[in-house]
């Protein structure tokens, strides 16, 4: 599952009518763990499971994530749960746990999160289950967070790392023009967590893992920092990895990068080779597979 690519969900969704029927999950799916229990919610370290009654109609389910909005009133129940996200990712899941959007609802990163479930009808025959699920960054009954990984996580390949969250809206059209793109942009990880809020190339660096013979794991890095969200063109910090290399970084436009992903992955040129291509203002705009 391509999971980093997918956009943090900011505010409410509308009601997300459900088309099976089955308990509900707010989870990481590729954390191997299995959520289980028998309790309207129950939970451990990546996972919560959601009891969604005894209703045969399909639910209708609302979401939210970001800043705590408050309990809303009106509903059957309304219960609440800290999940410690060990990954920086969590997303609706039916009861296969397999997810039903594509957004990740941890919106701050790895660390704590109160999940707050309203539920209507969950019970009632005739009538269709109504869910609101709240996912609240930060600690509100005690857990306490685990720290940010040491590596980037799923960092073999090349890399886009986001470093700047003060522009949601641009970081989710560059995320558009990402999937609506050709082919040659398939082999980037986009790593989107608030961890690396701020990061500069030298320590998102020293993130990157290596294996036994001091190899990084991504030789390549792209970073989307507050410079490349603030222009259309999304022109990405390009940072050379490799060992005992120090050239220098230099910025190239989105359209360009897929050309440029390829042609590195391939040693058909250099990196050195596409910083001295730049154009006077130090971007690289030019297209060639």
């Amino acid at each position: 599952m391509q999971r980093y690519n997918w956009p943090l969900l900011d505010g409410r969704t509308r009601p997300l009518k459900m088309k099976e029927w089955g308990d509900l999950a707010i989870m990481d799916p590729d954390a191997g763990k299995l959520p289980r229990g028998r309790r309207f919610l129950a939970a451990e370290k990546d996972w919560l499971r959601i009891d969604a009654g005894s209703a045969l109609e399909n639910p209708t389910v609302t979401l939210y994530a970001g800043d705590d909005p408050g309990a809303e009133s009106g509903w059957d129940e309304v219960e609440e749960i800290t999940v410690i996200s060990t990954t920086g990712f969590l997303a609706l899941c039916d009861s296969g746990y397999e997810p039903l959007r594509r957004e990740n609802l941890a919106t701050a990163g790895v660390g704590s999160y109160l999940i707050r479930v309203h539920a209507s009808d969950r019970s009632s025959d005739g009538k269709k289950p109504r869910f609101l699920i709240q996912v609240i960054p930060g600690d509100r009954t005690g857990a306490e967070p685990r720290p940010p990984s040491a590596t980037i996580e799923e960092s073999a390949g090349p890399l886009l790392v986001r470093t700047s969250f003060a522009q949601p809206d641009e970081w989710a059209r560059l995320l558009r023009s990402l999937e609506g793109s050709s082919d040659h942009h398939e082999s980037i990880a986009v790593i989107d967590n608030r961890a690396y809020a701020g990061f500069t190339a030298e320590q998102i660096q020293a993130r990157i893992g290596r294996n036994d013979e001091d190899w990084p794991d991504s030789t390549l890095v792209l970073i989307a920092d507050e410079q490349a969200l603030a222009s259309d063109e999304f022109p990405l910090l390009a940072v050379n990895n490799l060992p005992d290399d120090d050239d220098d970084p230099f910025r190239i436009t989105l359209t360009a990068a897929g050309s440029f992903v390829v042609n590195m992955e391939l040693a058909n040129t250099s990196f050195a080779e596409w910083g001295r291509g730049a154009d006077p203002d130090g971007v690289y705009r030019k297209e060639h597979y």
